[in-house]
């Protein structure tokens, strides 16, 4: 998990259904109503994550007002960014977060396969490469450097293959102009308007 004052705190489909303590399932069934879309979201490894400020607020835009529960909200802050208060938290929005990535651009930037993940997650297990900064909705995420210094990590490793970041790669996730595997929400085989 994150752990720091500053981070962002931020919930995946199954954590933005916690929030109004609902199953999992209902976070695309408002997706697929149109109640709820990805602007607010940004999209890491095809999954969309929401800052937790945006998971409250919709509640409040609902049709029918939906009230969050703000004692997970407390929880899921404390547990992601230890000190930071909810107030704080809750005004953070996607403009405001830094890069995130996940396994299938921490295999773009590199300029593997993206169906290798098992590269990535063995050596997460293995604690070559960093612990995920976050877990959420079953998928590890890292802010960017983090992720980098795994990488390098997994270079100083005897016997690695030698894996190099390709610059573009990294300016575009750097610059918020990433558009390579992951960028884009899978929804029944096709790609969801973001």
């Amino acid at each position: 998990m994150a752990g720091r004052s500053t981070d962002p705190v931020l919930v995946g489909s199954q954590e933005f259904a916690a929030v109004y303590g609902v199953p999992a399932r209902n976070t695309a069934q408002w997706i697929q109503r149109g109640l709820l879309d990805y602007q607010e979201a940004v999209i890491v490894s095809g999954r969309a994550y929401w800052p937790i400020g945006a998971a409250v607020a919709f509640g409040e835009s609902a049709e029918r007002p939906r009230t969050p529960d703000m004692a997970y909200v407390e929880q899921l802050v404390a547990e992601q960014a230890p000190g930071r208060s909810a107030k704080t938290a809750l005004a953070v929005r996607a403009k405001d977060l830094p890069p995130i990535v996940g396994i299938q651009e921490v295999l773009a930037l590199t300029g593997e396969d993206p169906t290798k993940g098992k590269l990535v997650t063995d050596a997460v297990t293995k604690g070559v490469f960093t612990s995920p900064d976050w877990r959420l909705s079953g998928s590890p995420l890292w802010l960017l450097p983090n992720a980098l210094t795994g990488l390098d990590r997994m270079r100083e490793r005897p016997k690695s293959r030698p894996l190099v970041v390709i610059p573009e790669v990294l300016a575009a996730l750097e610059n918020g102009t990433y558009d390579g595997p992951g960028s884009r929400v899978l929804t029944r085989g096709q790609r969801a308007d973001s």
